[in-house]
């Protein structure tokens, strides 16, 4: 990993993984010059690209390319985090006390705002500036990564929200790898915007079907065990005497 860091162009999170990567970042080496040479195409580059199936490294100058992959289920750990330059706070109460110093020893109060001045200077530095780094080390020991900044010229910018969210992602795809779940790999990454994170639609939960209930008939509780009267017929009302004849 390079000492100086480089100047974030592409920080891209894909959770749906349909770009091609679920974590790719790019960043270019400082500089004017790297900037002239980032317009042709010639500039040097690094690029990490995390698939469902492997993390790789790779970086590019004027005299070639390195390029190192290696299987999730190879990764040792993956890390992330950023940092900030301390040296800034220390020369600011250096700038304050040299200042204070400076006109006790000459009874003037020239020196005193001087330094104070720079020390507030150092110290706006200090909290505008902020490094994010990424790699990975494998099995064998190995390290891979880089750190990188906003670039004046790029302004791409990344906050600690996105690196935890990117260390989120690699750690679940490292555990589904360890577990025995599928993967896959690919060569080329669909850049969608500088800073990106792709995340995926939620299905729909569909309502079940219900059929429509048939309501039972009400019975009244009072009326259960009672049979309804039967009624008897009289066969002698249905007789229609004769009227009888003489001598009968």
């Amino acid at each position: 990993m390079s000492g100086t860091p480089w100047i974030l162009k592409t920080f891209q999170i894909d959770q749906t993984g349909s770009t091609g990567a679920h974590l790719y970042i790019e960043a270019r080496q400082p500089g004017i010059f790297a900037f002239i040479l980032n317009i042709i195409g010639l500039d040097p580059t690094a690029e990490l690209k995390v698939t469902k199936g492997a993390v790789s490294f790779r970086s590019t100058s004027l005299s070639g390319m390195t390029e190192t992959s290696t299987a999730l289920t190879q990764i040792g750990s993956f890390q992330g985090g950023y940092s900030k330059p301390i040296g800034l706070l220390i020369l600011a109460g250096f700038f304050l006390l040299a200042g204070i110093s400076a006109d006790i020893a000459l009874d003037i109060l020239l020196f005193t705002w001087f330094g104070l001045v720079l020390s507030i200077v150092c110290l706006i530095a200090y909290a505008l500036t902020k490094y994010l780094s990424f790699g990975f080390e494998t099995s064998g020991g190995a390290y891979y990564g880089m750190s990188f900044k906003r670039g004046v010229l790029n302004n791409v910018s990344v906050d600690i929200t996105q690196v935890e969210n990117a260390l989120q992602l690699v750690n679940a795809l490292i555990g589904a790898a360890s577990l025995g779940g599928n993967y896959s790999l690919s060569d080329k990454v669909q850049k969608v915007a500088s800073q990106a994170t792709i995340v995926s639609a939620p299905p729909v939960n569909q309502m079940p079907s219900v059929a429509p209930s048939v309501r039972p008939p009400q019975t009244n509780p009072h009326a259960m065990g009672q049979q309804a009267p039967q009624q008897y017929v009289n066969p002698q009302q249905n007789y229609q005497q004769q009227p009888r004849g003489p001598g009968l």
